[in-house]
């Protein structure tokens, strides 16, 4: 299937969001991902496609990208995403992830570095969407005092007081005392852990470490990104 863009946004510095309309209905739940298709000549050693998240939720009705850019080690992939203009598209297939809220009932704890904030996005605005008031802690940490859908997070949270922000800047960290600083009681929680391979892989070790047994983590990793 194609994707056609239709718009494009900054979320923060190096950061940008691109919002596609699906040539006939897709459906998705909150969390998952694509795999897109973006054909171009003269690639790079990891060619034309990707897996992305789906950073919006299934009620907006479109599919957003948002993805981060650096300008001294962007793939050729990501130089013609950015290239992009409304009006082009990009191809689509194979839907997957089970990085998915399914009870409302249960208290979550979200950690997010940088780009990996983007299922949680999803997450929380479809859950808003169906009135549902989770109960989350959410941990988001970046490398730059600036942090991607901070005026949606904080809209948000206006709209559940059972949701609960805390932004973690270099040289902030999330560790093991700040797991306990924030979530007091560890029994109840169960921990969704999102971002790059480096810091997810640590993140759960950790969260093994001070008691969370492995059944109460769920992971969602981001390949080729450098851990924040």
């Amino acid at each position: 299937m194609k994707l056609k863009l239709a718009a494009r946004k900054a979320e923060s510095p190096g950061v940008e969001s691109f919002i596609f309309h699906p040539e006939k209905p897709l459906v998705w739940k909150a969390g998952q991902f694509l795999h897109y298709v973006l054909n171009h000549s003269s690639t790079d050693d990891r060619g034309s496609d990707r897996w992305f998240t789906i950073a919006s939720a299934p009620c907006e009705n479109h599919v957003m990208i948002t993805t981060r850019f650096d300008s001294k080690r962007s793939s050729t992939f990501k130089k013609k995403l950015k290239a992009l203009k409304p009006g082009d598209t990009i191809e689509i297939s194979d839907l997957d992830g089970d990085f998915l809220v399914s009870d409302a009932r249960k208290e979550y704890v979200f950690i997010a570095g940088g780009i990996g904030i983007t299922p949680f996005r999803a997450i929380l605005k479809e859950a808003a969407h169906e009135g549902k008031l989770l109960r989350v802690t959410l941990l988001y940490a970046n490398r730059k005092s600036v942090a991607a859908y901070k005026k949606e997070f904080e809209a948000l949270s206006k709209r559940n007081p059972n949701l609960k922000i805390h932004y973690l800047f270099s040289p902030q960290r999330i560790d093991k005392e700040t797991i306990k600083e924030f979530v007091p009681d560890l029994k109840k929680p169960l921990f969704y852990v999102s971002g790059p391979e480096p810091m997810v892989d640590a993140i759960g070790k950790m969260l093994q470490e001070i008691g969370i047994p492995k059944k109460r983590i769920k992971q969602d990793w981001f390949p080729g990104y450098p851990a924040e």
